[in-house]
């Protein structure tokens, strides 16, 4: 038995996988930093406290949908 999808069930699961990937791109890119020294890179404060924020964020699922985010655009 073959399914399809209907347009909104795509659109969610597209965004459910991107929203993965950038958790994961974000995780990543946090440890990277994390694991260096001040030396090597100096982070802004700012920069550092955005990166976190934006972690927290993915992880407690607080993110826009992909509308939300075209209507801020203003698409």
């Amino acid at each position: 038995m073959q399914e399809t999808l209907s347009k909104q069930e795509l659109k969610e699961l597209v965004e459910q996988t991107i929203d993965r990937r950038m958790q994961v791109w974000l995780v990543q890119l946090t440890d990277a930093l994390i694991g260096t020294s001040e030396e090597d890179l100096p982070l802004q404060p700012e920069f550092a406290a955005s990166l976190r924020r934006s972690l927290e964020q993915a992880r407690s699922g607080e993110g826009v949908d992909l509308d939300a985010f075209r209507e801020q655009l203003g698409q």
